[in-house]
């Protein structure tokens, strides 16, 4: 009930206005992609252990995008314009199911590594990871508990990723 709640009064809220719509629209399907130029800059234009950042961030976002399409495949969790007669799809209705937030899941996973290399470009991704999970939310293809779960699991696969690659590095003792 409580996460109903919640799309309901975010949805009301953005499809109040024709610009408000367009801002839930821009939010939930372009606004992931402003991570491009940020890890284009870092990979231009960074010291070495930025251009590492980047690719720990990539392998993080592929990582987090198999555990999130993974698990949705377990959970089957309907979309809560399925769900909610008054909630609407804003966007092309997407075909996976709702639990976790694949797009909250490569937003954060995009941004811990990006914050562990460089706290400027960590916040930036932070304010995009914001503005993706309220576009999921206002759009209708996400709970709040997705969102969560998303956070959870970007979270993990950055940490995984991390640890990953330090047993990699260690040095073998004889």
């Amino acid at each position: 009930m409580f996460d109903s709640e919640i799309v309901l009064l975010v949805q009301q809220i953005f499809i109040a206005s024709e610009i408000g719509e367009w801002m839930a629209i821009a939010l939930a399907r372009v606004w992931i992609f402003l991570f491009f130029p940020v890890l284009a800059w870092l990979w231009a234009y960074g010291s070495t252990i930025e251009r590492h950042g980047v690719k720990e961030a990539l392998w993080s976002l592929g990582l987090g995008i198999f555990g999130s399409e993974f698990i949705s495949m377990l959970v089957m969790r309907e979309r809560p314009f399925l769900a909610i007669q008054e909630v609407l799809t804003l966007v092309p209705v997407p075909i996976t199911t709702s639990f976790p937030s694949t797009h909250t899941t490569s937003a954060i996973a995009l941004t811990a590594a990006l914050y562990f290399v460089n706290k400027t470009a960590g916040r930036i991704g932070l304010l995009i990871t914001l503005g993706v999970i309220i576009g999921r939310i206002a759009v209708g293809v996400h709970y709040p508990t997705d969102i969560l779960g998303g956070i959870a699991l970007g979270l993990l696969s950055f940490a995984l990723v991390r640890l990953g690659h330090k047993a990699v590095r260690k040095p073998i003792k004889n």
